[in-house]
């Protein structure tokens, strides 16, 4: 889509003067789309249909596809995090084992033949759910308990406490699950998204908080489902946190160097908008389609670039 630059509008009004009738034109400038060195502005909207349903607007910005897939694997992440908190799991039956200090020093947590329970259904969740990388339990304070796979999660882990991770102080204070943005995980170093579930004694609403529920979300997973949806090297498919970091990215021969959290377009998903515009990005004019993809409190942010042509 190309614009030409402004135009002007010419809109007639007929008025009685001395029983003749006298036409004016009143010339109106529409809103230029350009500022004043040239450049392209960011904040051209391509109309989408008001009147649309959100599945159809999402099939117009070609989008539909893959927001399918990342809802579908962010529903099944958050029904195990419910599961957990509606103590209709064995992760609600918490903690099996007393955790020594030597443990702590040892092992990172318990070891790995203790409450063998809950870590058989940590590696079944594992093997059923390709979204996942680990499946953890801290205590309210924010020391592991367990963690699977135990290696490298639990023992390869640099720390045995996470009581200073945003995802364990937001699961603390919302009572809700909570997840991080992009963070370097303490076993690997590797980029990672941690979703924190509290975990309380009962369900009445005065339970007391007795641990957590850690979830660690797969990027190579999510990164597989960006690719499968991108069936050409004209358009880049991005997948970002609410703070603009990359968390999977489809293969493109335009590598983007720019941050992409002063996109206007990012900025206008973040707000829970979606739709298409251009903007000068990289010193080109392209095109971005955004959607918001919401998950637990926070929304991740899905992006399609193409050159306008």
């Amino acid at each position: 889509m190309m614009f030409k630059g402004p135009q002007l509008w010419v809109k007639p009004f007929n008025i009685l003067l001395g029983g003749s009738i006298v036409i004016l034109l009143m010339f109106i400038p529409t809103t230029s789309i350009y500022s004043q060195n040239g450049d392209i502005q960011s904040n051209n909207d391509i109309s989408l249909n008001s009147n649309l349903t959100k599945s159809e607007q999402l099939q117009n910005l070609g989008l539909y596809a893959v927001y399918q897939q990342l809802e579908m694997e962010i529903t099944k992440i958050m029904e195990i995090a419910y599961q957990s908190m509606n103590l209709t799991n064995s992760f609600g039956n918490f903690p099996g084992v007393n955790l020594t200090t030597d443990m702590q020093q040892k092992y990172r947590g318990i070891p790995s033949d203790l409450d063998v329970e809950k870590r058989n259904e940590a590696k079944n969740l594992l093997a059923d759910n390709p979204s996942l990388l680990f499946v953890g339990m801290n205590f309210p304070n924010g020391d592991t308990y367990f963690s699977e796979p135990y290696y490298p999660s639990q023992a390869n882990s640099s720390v045995s406490n996470y009581g200073y991770r945003d995802h364990i102080i937001g699961a603390q204070e919302s009572k809700q699950p909570y997840l991080s943005n992009v963070i370097s995980a303490a076993s690997t170093g590797k980029p990672i998204a941690v979703l924190a579930t509290p975990i309380f004694s009962d369900k009445t609403t005065n339970s007391t908080l007795v641990g957590m529920l850690a979830l660690g979300i797969n990027f190579t997973h999510f990164n597989e489902i960006i690719k499968s949806n991108s069936d050409n090297n004209e358009t880049r498919i991005l997948l970002l946190d609410n703070n603009g970091t990359e968390i999977s990215d489809s293969p493109s021969n335009n590598k983007i160097t720019e941050s992409l959290d002063g996109l206007q377009s990012f900025k206008n998903a973040k707000g829970g908008e979606l739709g298409s515009m251009i903007e000068n990005f990289n010193g080109r004019n392209m095109t971005i389609s955004y959607a918001p993809v919401d998950f637990a409190q926070t929304k991740w942010i899905l992006l399609a670039i193409s050159s306008d042509k």
